[in-house]
């Protein structure tokens, strides 16, 4: 469907943009203990995403930039969030870090394959999107118990190893489905 008349093809970049533009506000929240803010700001973010990619597919306003631009967004919403949340103390340094890894190491194979001449042109896979829908609920979790007043220290601590064993199975399934796909040229 074309896009109407009164809305520019940048549109969906310009949400994906501000998207990103929030992730400093979302730290300041966390660092300033304005937990309300926090997640305000993080669920706008949210709702951004979902806009944004819903006005790309709808009226064909995807680009090259949206497709990079948008998961960058993503990432570093999330990895804000996170950054935030271990300095305040509420989660543990080692988490992130399990977390930032397993995208350190697609990203890194992903263009030690494009160097050496075979780009991999793997689909993500479920389990990539389910590790990331999870992520982004706890992390809002997080942000909106602290803001709501909820107290609930024993599932925060349970969800963390779940996440990252979520976190190391995608991983896998994402490296093994690049390696086939090389392995098929």
């Amino acid at each position: 469907m074309t896009p109407p008349k009164t809305l520019p093809r940048s549109v969906p970049n310009l949400i994906t943009a501000a998207r990103l533009a929030l992730a400093p506000f979302v730290v300041w929240g966390i660092a300033s203990e304005a937990w309300e803010t926090a997640f305000l700001l993080f669920a706008v973010a949210g709702l951004s995403d979902g806009l944004d990619g819903f006005l790309a597919r709808r009226y064909g306003l995807a680009s090259r930039l949206g497709a990079i631009l948008d998961p960058l967004a993503d990432k570093a919403l999330m990895l804000a969030a996170l950054v935030g949340l271990t300095w305040a103390g509420i989660v543990p340094a080692w988490f992130p870090a399990v977390l930032a890894a397993r995208d350190t190491l697609m990203v890194t194979g992903a263009g030690l394959a494009r160097r050496a001449g075979r780009p991999l042109e793997t689909p993500p896979l479920l389990v990539g999107k389910l590790n990331t829908a999870c992520q982004i609920a706890f992390l809002a979790w997080l942000l909106g118990s602290r803001a709501l007043g909820i107290a609930a220290p024993g599932a925060d601590a349970l969800a963390m190893p779940v996440l990252a064993g979520l976190s190391v199975a995608s991983a896998v399934a994402q490296g093994l489905a690049g390696w086939r796909a090389g392995g098929a040229r």
